[in-house]
């Protein structure tokens, strides 16, 4: 699954007198990352340190400060108890430090580069977006840790979607892993980067499909690999698109078995390729490349069926095809990838 760390900023509101476009945008985001969690597009995390640092600073989205704010500045769409849980309710999400297992670090030196946290007020907020910034970057970098595959720090901002290189000199760490063990400290620099977005579109648009299916352990990591290379071939065109138009699918219990049997990720364009297969799979095109699975190797023998789902084959390349169920209610089910001369399907 995709997922996010809301940069604590991104909770503060604009300082009294802020004209009515920053207040947009703060509630904005807001109910962005809201709606992305519901729907089960994102997976949403927060500092365990965040609360803290707003109450310590006076930015807590207080409802009193809240209605003075949006009165100020013009705005009656929105309500003030809205906002605040809203609010309240992403930053109870799942701490990030506890999803990574990393609690603490401390480094001199650091660089982030682009540094898109260089206007955050007041100097904590700073000093927190950089934090998360550094546990990602070390995570993403030294550790084999899923949370860090498709993961970005969201941030309040307009149209960022970029990678940022994270340098430092690590002087202290305390965490509870077991796979840290070639990480360099202090007078060695470690060097890592990790995603910033400003909103889901933006994360959707810069993951790299690829990279998350080759190293998928879980089927939800399959599921999130093909739902970014869809949206990615959908905004190609231009068009904003709709998530209406994606049709309903699921992986199999096998299918991350599967990718691991053949190898996904030492064969170049391989990732690629599968996942090309499974939109077109999802979109229902290029229906030339499907072929029914049969129970037996004879073109009369009948389609392999489970209850009213039915089986099915495509050609993900000369070597390699793609073996999926068109079950009864409309959704498809990735099954495996085979190679050619296999026409099993797991039940």
């Amino acid at each position: 699954m995709l997922s996010v760390t809301i940069d604590t900023a991104v909770f503060a509101p604009p300082p009294p007198g802020s004209p009515k476009e920053a207040v947009y945008s703060f509630v904005a985001t807001l109910l962005e990352w809201r709606e992305a969690r519901e729907s089960g597009r994102t997976k949403v995390y927060t500092s365990r340190y965040a609360a803290d640092v707003l109450m310590n600073g006076n930015l807590y989205p207080l409802r009193p400060h809240l209605r003075e704010l949006l009165k100020d500045a013009g705005v009656f769409e929105y309500d003030a108890n809205t906002i605040a849980v809203v609010a309240e309710t992403l930053l109870n999400s799942e701490k990030v430090e506890d999803a990574l297992r990393i609690s603490y670090v401390l480094v001199d030196g650091l660089t982030i580069e682009p540094d898109v946290f260089c206007s955050h007020t007041p100097a904590e907020l700073q000093a927190e977006a950089e934090r998360c910034a550094v546990i990602l970057s070390l995570a993403g970098q030294y550790c084999n840790e899923p949370v860090t595959r498709g993961h970005a720090i969201a941030i309040r901002a307009k149209d960022v979607s970029v990678a940022i290189r994270v340098r430092g000199l690590l002087q202290d760490i305390e965490h509870q892993r077991d796979d840290l063990g070639n990480l360099p400290m202090a007078p060695d620099c470690f060097e890592g980067s990790t995603l910033v977005c400003s909103s889901l579109h933006h994360l959707l648009v810069r993951v790299d499909a690829a990279e998350v299916l080759k190293r998928a352990t879980h089927a939800s990591q399959v599921q999130a690999a093909i739902t970014v290379a869809w949206y990615q071939r959908q905004a190609a065109t231009g068009m904003l698109p709709n998530w209406d138009d994606l049709s309903p699918f699921r992986v199999g219990a096998e299918f991350v078995n599967s990718l691991q049997a053949h190898h996904v990720t030492g064969n170049p364009g391989l990732a690629d390729r599968i996942l090309r297969a499974a939109i077109e799979t999802v979109c229902h095109e290029q229906l030339a490349d499907t072929h029914r699975l049969r129970t037996g190797r004879g073109g009369g023998d009948p389609q392999r069926m489970r209850g009213g789902d039915a089986a099915w084959r495509r050609d993900i390349d000369y070597e390699y095809h793609l073996h999926y169920w068109e079950c009864e209610d409309g959704t498809v089910e990735f099954a495996s990838v085979v190679v050619h001369d296999d026409f099993s399907i797991p039940e």
